[in-house]
Order: C-alpha cells, then structure tokens, then sequence
C-alpha cells in the first residue's frame, strides 16, 4: 500500500510526502496553483522560465549550473500546467536520493533550499526582473504559443476545447497569448510575480527515502512565512448537460490529413463515486489499443489513421480525437457516435469489461513507477482536494461492475463536434 502523508506549512501551503525507498532518484516540485486565465495570464506562463535563469545567489544560468553539478547533476525544470480551470506554476526537481550519495548528508535540504529559491529570491536587477531574461523568455514563449499549430493533432484538441469551453475558463489556454507575451516588461513581470505570491495556493511535493519529519523541516526552513490570508484552490466549473445543440465548427489549414475532434460532457470528475466507472467505459470505448474505436472505427472500417478518446478528470469532458481523410468526415463521424450508443444501449459485453479493467490497472500500476507520474497524480488530487490514492483508486476499479459502467454511459452527452480540414498540403 503507497504511503501518502499531507502537512499544512502555513496559511496556503501544503506539502505532500509519498515516502518510497524504491527509487535511485528523489522528486520534489514547488509550485502555485492560481485561476486559469485573467490580465497577467502571458505574465504567470512568463515567469517559471524567466526565474529559472538565475537566482539572488545564481545570477545566471552558468552558476546556476555549477550549484546543480555540486548537487550530483540535479535538475530542476519548469512547469507550466492547466489541470481543469487551475493554472500550475513551478518547478520540478530530480536529484539523486540522499541513501546513494556517499554519506552526503544534508543532499534533501539543500536541493529543497535551491528549489525554493527560485520563488523566494529570484535575479532582480533595479527593482525588477533583468531585461534581458525578460526580453529572451517573452519571445520564447511567443514562439512556443504560435508553434502549438505545428502539431496538428494536440492543436485540433486545443481548439476543440477552447470551442466547446467558449465562456468557460478551461477553454482558455495555461500560455496566455502571443502578443500578450510579446508585451511583457520587466516591471509588468515583476509585478505578476508579486501577485501571483500573494493570492496563490502553494504545493510542494517530495518522493524519495528522507524521513518525512526530515523533509518537513527542509521546506519549512527554506520558505519564508507568508501573511495571513484566505488562500483559497480555484473551482473549476462542471457542467453535465449541454448548453444547447450540438456544435459543428469546420476550420481549415494546410495538412495533409483532417483532423476530427469530438467533445461530451459528463457532469463526473475525480471526486464522484462513478468516476472509476468512467474510467472503464472511457478505456472500452476508446481508451486503448483494445478499445472501440481503435479496433472498428480505425482496424476494421479504416476510417481513420488513429483514433482514441480521453478524460478531463477535473472538468467532466471526454474527448474523442482522429485523423481522418476529408471525404470521410460525416461517415467516421456516424461510426464514432454509433459506437458510442451501442454501449450505452447495452452492447457492452463482458469481455470488454474485463479487458478494460485489466488494461487500467496496468496503467495506474505503471504510475506507481515513476516519481514523475506520482508528482503528476498527487497535484491532481490536491487541485481537487481529494486524498485517495492509487491502491484505493485500483480497489474502487476492481469493483466497478458493467451495469455501474453502463449508467455512467449514459451521462455522456455529445456537446461539440470540431473538424480542422486539410487543405493545400
């Protein structure tokens, strides 16, 4: 059974402690959780690549690399996440753990020390971040956000969701835009800095051997106390129904093959006792290699090139996305939907059942692999203010039965349907 133990640090900060002597390397992440979207919405993806370019102590990316070498190679990255209608600001570290670094004792706090000191005293010069990071970073971030179209496949989703989410917080993106990035200064980044510290949720995360009360007390030392305040996780909005009829939006650009999105809504999240249900008729329909759609939309009726289906667990969406040729937009949209009402109307065999049950267990035993994944998982459950973990999570699933799988069926209602046509290509 994977041990879980969360403590209160202060007033909005929560650190969560996964103790595991499995792993050759530590993970640890800090990070805020704030509102997705809003003016500084280009400033707050802005800062974790700008304050990762140095430190009060590391003033530049060269010493900082010497103090992550004297840290056996360490790595700390940045993160920029959307997860439901909360927007994921921070960093992830992966140091060696401190049973394997040769009797060098003090290895955990002095990482947990150079992560926090990102947020707490990052590179300022006259007052404000250095011109010259911001300068850099703003037109990284610029490109980043106008080469999202480079990938078809993910970009179709983005659109999908942004189409369907019109209104919603969640259809808006965790970059901002690019003239909004384009236009940052060195104050208006400093300034977004400061707000961001002063309304935000604070998570940290560790996984590794270090007795917890050890690691406790390294974070509590390396953050500074923050004024008291009501620090509240943003909400996300989860609508079960539709606001009206069903949406097609057609819009085209120059690739070789359309790509055909649909969207539904559920009204089930993480915290819903039929969520695990939904996992499972999720994975029959089009979660895996053995699902509906891979094996009759795409193997069988060739209609598409791929063809799968995932869940927003913290919005209640489920997303269907293909490749398709153009010709066959209105037929492999019929097929999807067709598979679909089948297993809503009892066509949901047994086999199909217990194959999905299987294939998920895989999966999530997979995560208990990976400190990554477990971090991942773990800020997911704080965003949503949930406490179980993975072995409950595989034990709910291992009781899901097919009539519970076939009344969560029959909560997902078609919303949107969005086709980015090939043209030109």
């Amino acid at each position: 059974m994977q041990q879980m133990i969360r403590k209160t640090l202060g007033d909005g900060v929560q650190l969560t402690i996964v103790p595991s002597a499995r792993f050759k390397t530590s993970v640890m992440s800090a990070c805020l959780v704030l509102p997705l979207g809003g003016e500084e919405a280009s400033a707050r993806a802005a800062l974790p690549r700008v304050l990762r370019r140095g430190t009060a102590a590391y003033p530049d990316m060269q010493q900082l690399g010497t103090a992550l070498d004297e840290l056996y190679g360490a790595r700390i990255e940045p993160i920029v996440r959307k997860r439901g209608e909360s927007l994921i600001l921070g960093f992830l570290a992966d140091v060696i753990d401190e049973k394997y670094a040769a009797n060098d004792t003090g290895l955990t706090a002095r990482a947990v020390d150079l992560l926090a000191s990102f947020w707490q005293t990052p590179y300022i010069k006259d007052g404000a971040f250095a011109p010259e990071y911001v300068a850099s970073e703003k037109e990284n971030l610029a490109d980043r956000i106008e080469a999202l179209k480079n990938d078809p496949r993910s970009y179709a989703l983005r659109r999908l969701h942004e189409v369907m989410c019109e209104g919603e917080a969640f259809g808006l993106s965790e970059y901002g835009t690019a003239p909004g990035a384009r236009a940052l200064t060195p104050k208006a980044l400093y300034a977004a800095y400061r707000h961001a510290l002063e309304g935000a949720c604070i998570e940290l995360f560790y996984c590794g051997s270090m007795p917890p009360d050890t690691v406790e007390d390294a974070f509590s030392r390396a953050l500074t106390a923050r004024s008291q305040g009501t620090y509240a996780m943003p909400r996300t909005e989860v609508r079960a129904q539709p606001a009206g009829a069903v949406r097609t939006v057609v819009e085209e650009m120059n690739v070789r093959q359309g790509k055909l999105s649909l969207g539904f809504r559920t009204g089930v999240t993480g915290a819903d006792e039929d969520y695990p249900a939904l996992m499972l008729l999720n994975n029959a329909f089009g979660g895996s290699t053995s699902s509906r759609l891979f094996l009759n939309v795409r193997e069988k009726r060739s209609l598409c090139y791929y063809a799968s289906s995932t869940l927003e667990r913290q919005k209640g969406i489920l997303s269907v996305t293909s490749g398709i040729e153009n010709e066959n937009f209105e037929v492999a949209r019929d097929e999807i939907l067709r598979q679909l009402a089948d297993l809503q109307s009892g066509g949901l065999t047994d086999e199909e059942v217990e194959t999905a049950r299987r294939t998920v267990h895989s999966a999530l035993r997979s995560m208990q692999d990976s400190p990554v994944s477990l971090q991942q998982f773990w800020l997911g459950q704080a965003v949503e203010g949930l406490d179980w973990d993975v072995d409950a999570l595989m034990a709910r699933i291992e009781r899901v039965t097919r009539a519970e799988m076939l009344a969560v069926a029959g909560k997902i209602k078609l919303d949107t349907i969005y086709f980015l046509k090939g043209v030109g290509a």
